[in-house]
């Protein structure tokens, strides 16, 4: 039998273009203004420590990973799932992949929400909505720069070609610099991060068994 070419990676993909298709033409009223119209995933899928946590709606917490908040965001972060997914999933297996690209997500969630305990981003946190595939990804990215870091990459803008591990090194320096002086998107940067920090912990892990498994067949 033949098997289907409808990958892990494939699949996240066409989930996030149909929640932003459906959410172009499915608006909702907003709470805090019901004369304007918003997306319904972004109403009911966009993590807040209120909604996702005060309100117990814990779905956010894998929801908010499929929601985009325009066609920018989504072509960005579709096309780097694109690019890194592919060798991950292919290494880790289509399950492992997903739990991994999932997990990764959460964690930029909840580092994002620490941080916002920390009084890092200031008064009314609580309820600032994150959204977006970016979390996840990041963690997909670590674990390409873990596995391949002399692979080459070539950025579009800039035109520049580098190595994998310089370029992880430089998008978490420039998170980690966002966060730390309040930039915009802190909060974004913030679920970056634990994106990053969540896969470095779960490639750790992954190389530690495969060594110790190696050692108990010499």
């Amino acid at each position: 039998m033949e098997r289907s070419s409808l990958t892990v990676t494939k699949a996240l993909i066409i989930i996030c273009i149909v929640v932003h298709l459906v959410g172009m033409v499915r608006q909702v009223p907003m709470d805090s203004n019901p004369s304007v119209l918003e997306p319904f995933f972004l109403k009911y899928g966009a993590f807040s420590w209120r909604s996702c946590i005060e309100q117990a709606e814990l779905w956010r917490f894998i929801s908010y990973q499929f929601v985009h908040g325009g066609l920018g965001h989504l072509v960005f972060n579709m096309w780097a799932l694109f690019f890194f997914g592919p060798a991950i999933e292919n290494i880790m297996g289509p399950r492992k992949f997903l739990a991994f690209y999932l997990v990764c997500g959460i964690a930029g969630a909840l580092f994002s929400a620490l941080l916002g305990w920390g009084l890092l981003y200031g008064h009314g946190w609580e309820g600032v909505r994150m959204i977006g595939a970016s979390a996840s990804i990041y963690g997909v990215m670590i674990a390409t720069a873990f596995l391949y870091p002399n692979a080459s990459i070539s950025l579009v803008f800039p035109p520049v070609t580098m190595t994998m591990r310089t370029f992880a090194l430089i998008v978490i320096g420039i998170a980690t610099a966002v966060i730390l002086t309040n930039g915009n998107n802190a909060g974004g940067e913030a679920g970056h991060l634990g994106g990053v920090i969540m896969g470095l912990i779960i490639m750790s892990i992954w190389k530690w068994r495969i060594r110790n498994r190696y050692r108990s067949y010499k």
